[in-house]
């Protein structure tokens, strides 16, 4: 690498999240991450960053939070060729059929996604419907 040039070519700015939680238990943990984004400062300053982070971490939390706490797929094995990633597109199909469900299931009390699974293990037949049918 010759002197002056970064190992990330598109990055136009680096920031420092300094981040603190506080547990119920009364303990504190502070961590210090760094975010890079390839939009300049002018293009994005210090609040609109800070918006756009938080952003990212509530896409973090609804969508992947969702899928490793039902699908433990942090700890998957899947590694051959594009395998890993069908089962995520799998997962994600999942996850908006039981969306698309969720009008239809007010009349009972809510689904999660793991009472959904149940029901449709239980009735394979509405599991197919549910995926060859056009959703309006």
């Amino acid at each position: 690498m010759r002197p002056g040039e970064l190992p990330f070519p598109h990055v136009a700015q680096v920031a420092r999240v300094d981040r603190e939680r506080l547990f119920p238990d009364g303990r504190k943990e502070t961590e210090t991450v760094f975010a890079l984004s390839s939009r300049s400062p002018d293009a994005l300053g210090e609040l609109a960053l800070g918006t756009a982070l938080r952003a990212h971490w509530g896409i973090e939390n609804a969508l992947h939070y969702r899928r490793d706490r039902t699908y433990d797929e942090d700890r998957s094995h899947t590694r051959h060729r594009g395998t890993a990633q069908v089962m995520a597109s799998l997962r994600n199909l999942a996850i908006a059929a039981r969306h698309h469900l969720a009008p239809q299931c007010k009349r009972k009390r809510a689904q999660t996604l793991p009472q959904m699974h149940r029901r449709l293990a239980a009735k394979p037949q509405f599991a197919i419907a549910l995926i060859t049918q056009p959703w309006h």
